[in-house]
């Protein structure tokens, strides 16, 4: 985390002292985190929705109550888009919810007061600085959980909004690694090691962004306490199409990693002994870019927990349905380069995509765990592809090839003869 600070803030030139400060709070929140296990506290991974994206960088709120409602959170590094506006990186001080949890476990109270009092205490639970998510709820591996206000790597209440302007803080930083980490008399590892950590970024918010498709707010007030909030309240649909914009612009469009062109042909390791005796020393940049885009979001947003959840809560509030998810997707991954050249990374997600619909639309596989809702859907969205492909236009071999062996895989799939 300090080092991807680091990177940043060096691509934009910035005083030495920056770099100071990064490490400086990253030492404060570690050693803050630490200690708060010591006193007993659980991870809460819900604590880094407590300031809004406008919040985060003014001082005057974080110096006092800090970044996150807990340092017992993983969030992600706090670096504004705008760096004139830069505020704290990390947390510095314990929140409101370590001061909360702390004060029922050690303070102390007359034998005839107390159980009146830690009552008082408890009382407090919906306050919205004291809300809580252990690890047993987030969900930093795709299948898990439903509440994506718990999880790693996210910050503020507008956890996509913050993760669009990462998205763009990466890619502008992305083309300045070279000059940065280019220095005479050394290799290229370096180079190589800060361009995995933006990645690492992406990587990051791919996964916090995707889990808002299909995701249920969960709140554990008990009856009779000061809240307006339902037990489960699924995410509007409204939002989770936001989710999918975000995907389809940053992850899945073929411009989507445009920025790191100028970078590969430096992405070289250092050599040592015999570190490449069984296997090759080149990036491999499928591989790079499409586990980002299948590990960080289509391995949770088409996971059969997951669709079948989006069906499931149909039945209190959600009105965006697994069809409506996957056309959303197919409009993402497959429009904008119907006429013309599909790239490499186009062209690994796209069969990945293929791939995973004829999964889940097989309906003789004993091992198939997907509901009928999610193959009867599946089914329409591989037909809805072999008809854009059908129609498209191919300038070269590669798409032409690539684009055949699609229409190959899904007329097997539905058994067309």
């Amino acid at each position: 985390q300090f080092l991807t600070g680091a990177t940043i803030a060096e691509a934009y030139d910035e005083d030495p002292k920056t770099i100071l400060k990064v490490h400086k709070e990253f030492l404060y929140y570690l050693i803050l985190h630490e200690m708060g296990h010591t006193l007993g506290l659980n991870h809460n991974m819900k604590a880094s929705q407590m300031l809004s994206p406008s919040e985060l960088n003014d001082t005057s709120i974080t110096e006092k109550i800090g970044l996150i409602g807990s340092v017992m959170d993983y969030p992600t590094i706090n670096l504004s888009l705008d760096r004139t506006k830069q505020g704290n990186y990390f947390t510095t001080k314990p929140g409101p919810y370590d001061l909360w949890a702390i004060e029922y476990g050690y303070k102390e109270f007359d034998e005839k007061l107390e159980e009146n009092e830690l009552n008082k205490i408890l009382s407090r639970s919906t306050e919205p600085g004291l809300a809580f998510g252990n690890d047993a709820d987030d969900m930093r591996s795709y299948g898990k959980a439903i509440d994506p206000h718990v999880m790693v790597e996210d910050l503020s209440s507008d956890a996509i909004g913050y993760a669009e302007g990462r998205f763009k803080l990466v890619n502008t930083v992305m083309p300045k690694l070279k000059v940065k980490y280019s220095k005479t008399g050394q290799n290229y590892a370096e180079l190589r090691s800060r361009y995995s950590m933006l990645n690492g970024q992406r990587r990051n918010m791919i996964a916090v962004v995707s889990r808002y498709v299909g995701g249920v707010y969960v709140d554990r007030s008990y009856v009779g306490q000061n809240t307006t909030e339902k037990p489960f309240t699924p995410v509007s649909k409204a939002e989770q199409k936001r989710a999918i914009e975000v995907l389809n612009k940053y992850a899945f469009a073929p411009n989507a990693f445009d920025a790191d062109a100028s970078l590969y042909p430096y992405l070289q390791l250092q050599r040592r002994g015999f570190g490449f005796f069984s296997s090759t020393e080149d990036p491999k940049l499928g591989g790079i870019y499409l586990s980002m885009q299948t590990d960080g979001a289509l391995s949770h947003i088409l996971h059969p927990t997951t669709l079948q959840r989006i069906s499931n809560t149909s039945l209190y509030g959600n009105t965006y349905s697994v069809a409506e998810v996957m056309n959303d997707l197919v409009s993402g991954i497959f429009k904008a380069d119907l006429v013309g050249k599909v790239n490499m990374q186009r062209q690994y997600l796209q069969t990945y995509f293929v791939k995973q619909a004829v999964e889940i639309s097989d309906i003789n596989s004993s091992r198939n765990s997907y509901d009928d809702i999610s193959k009867a859907a599946a089914r329409q969205t591989l037909k809805k592809i072999k008809s854009m492909l059908l129609t498209a236009t191919s300038i070269d071999e590669s798409t032409r090839a690539h684009r055949g062996n699609l229409i190959f895989l899904i007329d097997n799939a539905l058994a067309i003869k």
